[in-house]
This record gives structure tokens, sequence and C-alpha cells, in this order.
């Protein structure tokens, strides 16, 4: 497996597409803080947001690495 900028913008739009996806997730949490439900809304916010920074550091690893289904191909 060798670097591949062909992968590392796959990965890299991987990561945005998830972040806005979640970004939906955090706004719904931020108005149930809204409505006093705030140790909830909160709790779900920084969970959203250790998602979002897990999933980017495994998309990190792809593009220095190369992507998983690169083995696949390659056999």
């Amino acid at each position: 497996m060798a670097f591949n900028p062909k992968d590392a913008i796959q990965s890299a739009k991987d990561i945005a597409t998830y972040a806005v996806e979640m970004s939906g997730d955090i706004a719904e949490n931020a108005v149930e803080i809204l409505k006093g439900n705030v140790t909830e809304g909160a709790s779900n916010i920084v969970q959203d947001s250790l998602d979002i920074a897990g999933h980017s550091v495994q998309k990190a690893g792809e593009i220095i690495t190369g992507r998983p289904d690169d083995e696949d191909a390659a056999e």
C-alpha cells in the first residue's frame, strides 16, 4: 500500500460528507438544549463530535496507508 492521491481525495470527501451529515444531529441537539434539556443535548453534542473525530482519524489513516478496498483490488 502506498500513498495514492486519488484515495486521499476520496477520503477527504468522506470526512467532509460525514461531518456535514453529523452537523444536522448537532443542530438538533442544540435545539434540545434551547428547550431546556441541557444535559442530554450537551452529552449528545459531545458524542457526535467524538464520532466525527473518530471517523476523521480513520479516514486520515486511509490517506496515509491506502484505502482498505485497494487490498481487495490488488488480489
